[in-house]
């Protein structure tokens, strides 16, 4: 009996030994797997972070805002009026720059009146010297009148009274969003003007009113490393920076949109002959 329980435990002696292998095998598969699952899922989640949300602050990014604008000698505006009666001008789409500084020149299309009571006039015009030219043909320029005493695009780049000079009086500035503006990132900020502010830029608007709404849309991109530098500064903005690239006004029912781009492109008007 003895030898036949020998024999029985000596057979079954190298099954046990068989399995082990298997079971270690097993385990060390399992490992693996585990460790590469987790590498995969942390890979996974780093890429799928999302980017930050938070919003800049409304007061300093305005502050930018206006440093780059005050640097800058050539813009493209569009500038819309609807439902504000008694204004000189309806509607402008121009080159401009403030060169040389302190007589601005433009170059575009424009609905304007000559004086109070006349209809809006389309026409082409020059703004050279502070003199208006008009090509009521849309080919031969004549000269029409102080640019000043009808409207002057020219002094949208004014460093004193223009487009810097009112994004820096924004009062109350807030970010409230992201948004894109003709494909361009920005951050839109809400505030307030005052009209006498604004009148440079859009002559009239300020009349008999106080503080207006304003909504600024500003580029998306970070603050020049120059932006504790004093104002004005001397060199020009070749087009970069948290650019204005939207900026709209409301007063009663009606508003005010003025729209930005090609900031930096060089413009060049000539006066026309004659």
């Amino acid at each position: 009996m003895t030898e036949l329980i020998s024999r029985t435990t000596s057979r079954r002696r190298p099954a046990r030994r068989a399995i082990a292998p298997v079971v270690m095998a097993a385990s060390v598969f399992a490992a693996l797997v585990t460790g590469c699952s987790s590498s995969s899922d942390d890979t996974s989640t780093t890429t799928a972070a999302a980017p930050p949300t938070e919003l800049p602050d409304g007061a300093q990014i305005v502050s930018e805002c206006s440093r780059t604008t005050q640097t800058l000698q050539s813009v493209h505006l569009n500038l819309q009026v609807k439902d504000v009666p008694n204004l000189p001008v309806e509607m402008v789409d121009a080159d401009v720059t403030n060169q040389p500084q302190g007589a601005g020149q433009a170059m575009g299309e424009a609905k304007v009146r000559m004086k109070e009571g006349d209809p809006f006039v389309d026409t082409k015009f020059l703004v050279v010297d502070k003199k208006m030219y008009a090509a009521a043909d849309g080919v031969t320029y004549a000269p029409v009148g102080d640019a000043e005493k009808m409207y002057d695009p020219g002094i949208i780049l004014d460093k004193d009274k223009g487009l810097a000079n009112v994004i820096a009086q924004v009062q109350n500035p807030k970010a409230e969003s992201r948004e894109k503006i003709d494909g361009v990132d920005t951050v839109k900020v809400t505030g307030t003007i005052n009209g006498n502010v604004i009148d440079p830029i859009v002559p009239r608007l300020g009349d008999g009113v106080g503080d207006l709404p304003i909504t600024l849309w500003i580029q998306d991109v970070a603050p020049p490393t120059t932006s504790a530098a004093p104002l004005p500064s001397e060199a020009a903005s070749p087009g970069t920076g948290p650019n204005l690239i939207r900026a709209t006004v409301t007063r009663d029912a009606g508003s005010i949109e003025l729209t930005l781009s090609d900031q930096g492109k060089p413009v060049t008007v000539a006066k026309p002959a004659g």
